[in-house]
């Protein structure tokens, strides 16, 4: 497994510090291929269990493959991370991973309509699950389109670019990355126009996935299924993630959300969690040399009270 697409992102320090019972029970919510699963379970004893999930059986059929040496010790679900609830049921974790980001695996699938750089169906779809994006392009209003690819995007040529997608759909319907891609670049006009693409398809592939509301979904049950000095870890990679995963550790460690003015708490709200990075963690350069995807990564990590 030596070519970048299964090189794990900031994996020395999402187990240093998430891993603080060596014989304890891990959950990676969204395995992947395994690359942090690998590295989670070298870091324990043999009496370490994992529990590997994630909606991609492509990508853990690979994970079964690279954790194999591992025998019982690893456990696999094919589902969705904000469903943790289901699959643990009473039993609690010692550690939660959750890494945010596309691999480099699903970017280069062609079938999939990720990525700008390759002709391909805007499929975008990360599950069964997933919404339709030409569907959305080819029926939607220019006002909705709009409001999508300015909250998920936040592209300040929103309005202008969706006016674009509704003219540009007349003559034929939108249904290639490139046709996407083309309609963007006449938007943007002079200047460098990949950040806007970017932009653009980052808005479509989280509105078809429901990426942020899984997140907040999974954010509430995973603080639930964590022992007291259990360890939650998220990797995200982009602004919107990442405020969120903030936001949340910041309410769990205050507790209390009575305003200020009253005498006493009356919301009887607890505090949960204890964040444990002070600020957010970066990669290195020389990590981001080795491993490009790896350049907008950001890890957070908190611990259960």
């Amino acid at each position: 497994m030596d070519s970048k697409e299964h090189i794990p992102v900031l994996v020395d320090k999402v187990v240093e510090l998430l891993v603080n019972e060596p014989r304890g029970f891990y959950v990676d919510a969204t395995a992947g291929t395994g690359g942090h699963s690998e590295a989670i379970l070298g870091a324990g004893t043999d009496k370490m269990r994992l529990l590997c999930i994630d909606c991609d059986s492509m990508a853990l059929e690979k994970a079964r493959v690279r954790l194999k040496p591992f025998g019982e010790r690893v456990t696999f679900i094919h589902g969705y991370y904000n469903d943790i609830d289901r699959y643990l049921a009473d039993r609690r974790a010692d550690g939660i991973l959750a890494d945010l980001g596309l691999s480099s695996l699903q970017l280069a699938d062609e079938k999939r309509g990720f990525s700008y750089m390759v002709d391909a169906r805007l499929d975008m779809s990360m599950g069964e699950r997933a919404r339709s994006v030409i569907e959305l392009l080819n029926r939607a209003g220019e006002r909705e389109l709009a409001e999508i690819i300015k909250r998920y995007g936040e592209e300040r040529r929103a309005r202008r670019i969706a006016k674009n997608i509704v003219k540009g759909r007349k003559g034929r319907p939108i249904e290639t990355t490139f046709e996407l891609r083309s309609i963007v670049e006449r938007s943007i006009g002079g200047g460098n126009p990949i950040p806007s693409i970017s932009r653009v398809f980052q808005a479509l592939r989280i509105w078809a996935n429901g990426e942020l509301d899984n997140l907040n979904e999974f954010l509430r049950k995973a603080v639930e299924y964590l022992n007291p000095g259990g360890r939650l870890a998220v990797l995200s990679y982009h602004s919107l993630e990442d405020r969120m995963v903030k936001r949340f550790f910041k309410d769990e460690q205050k507790g209390c959300i009575c305003p200020p003015d009253f005498p006493e708490c009356v919301c009887g709200r607890e505090k949960r969690l204890r964040i444990l990075t002070r600020k957010v963690i970066r990669p290195s350069q020389e990590e981001i040399d080795s491993n490009p995807r790896a350049r907008s990564a950001r890890l957070r990590v908190a611990e259960r009270l």
